[in-house]
């Protein structure tokens, strides 16, 4: 007769298997565990953004990983496809931490220990911290992902947004945003949702730059626009943001300053209105599916 000698966990050890079972589901369990095979220890719940729920993982030799529940009304699996291609080509730059699995609803990627920029003031030199990223990534190769189009995305989210808005402001808009997408090179790689709380700085001054599911082959101002846009700069950060990112580029940049900033303006009216649409189509979701969970408590 044999004797099964079981392992007794500690309540810590009972309550750490407890909250990543009510945190995670079985399915999701399962495609961890398919992508690395360490036993997973602990959870920990992230800020959750509004497109995606992120949480970070540690595991049983103490490594840390980044979970991502994706957000499937956001992105395709094409999309999801052309992000992971995306993000090897800024691994290999350095320029973002290693994606370790990508599919339709999930993605795991390695863990990079730093502070957001978010917490940093808006001073000369975040900002020409943030001209220098741009910089670096539109050095990559202008491989994978979709061409802009600015205005087939206004029609998506207005498709998505229950209440009514300004028809006349949106035509107005959409033909701003058709001509920019016919007038652009698109032969450079943009970020595409560079905000500071996509960029993390550690001790030694290593920046990584995160989540590039939103990366497009446009132009460069199609990228600074967006960047001041979604970190709310003021006209005088702009400015500056602008003429930095032009004086890193000066010796391989056909474009003048004076036209550069002309062609920012243009797409920072676009994707002022684009992001108040997105705003409002999600945030708006997210709130009303809480609503949902409470009333149905």
């Amino acid at each position: 007769m044999s004797l099964l000698v079981c392992k007794k966990l500690s309540s810590k050890e009972l309550s750490c298997k407890e909250l990543i079972c009510k945190t995670l589901t079985s399915k999701e369990l399962t495609w961890i565990s398919a992508q690395q095979s360490e036993p997973l220890v602990a959870i920990e719940p992230l800020l959750q953004a509004l497109t995606n729920a992120v949480f970070l993982l540690t595991l049983a030799n103490n490594k840390k990983l980044i979970f991502k529940r994706l957000n499937l009304s956001a992105r395709d699996i094409g999309d999801r496809k052309r992000e992971f291609k995306v993000d090897k080509l800024a691994t290999v730059a350095g320029l973002t931490p290693k994606a370790i699995a990508c599919c339709r609803r999930y993605k795991l990627q390695e863990y990079f220990s730093g502070k957001e920029l978010s917490c940093l003031p808006i001073n000369k030199e975040l900002i020409n911290l943030l001209a220098l990223q741009l910089k670096k990534i539109h050095q990559l190769p202008a491989l994978h992902a979709q061409p802009q189009s600015l205005s087939l995305t206004l029609k998506q989210l207005k498709k998505r947004i229950k209440s009514a808005i300004d028809e006349a402001h949106f035509s107005v808009i959409l033909k701003r945003a058709i001509v920019l997408d016919q007038g652009s090179a698109k032969n450079v790689l943009c970020h595409g949702d560079l905000s500071l709380h996509n960029l993390l700085i550690n001790n030694r001054q290593q920046v990584m730059i995160l989540d590039w599911e939103y990366a497009t082959l446009a132009c460069p101002a199609y990228d600074l626009a967006s960047c001041m846009c979604i970190n709310s700069l003021d006209s005088l950060q702009q400015e500056s943001l602008i003429a930095e990112y032009h004086h890193l580029h000066q010796t391989n940049i056909s474009i003048s300053l004076s036209a550069l900033r002309k062609e920012c303006s243009l797409y920072l009216s676009v994707f002022s209105y684009l992001n108040a649409l997105w705003e409002k189509c999600f945030l708006v979701n997210e709130i009303s599916q809480a609503e949902d969970k409470t009333s149905g408590a």
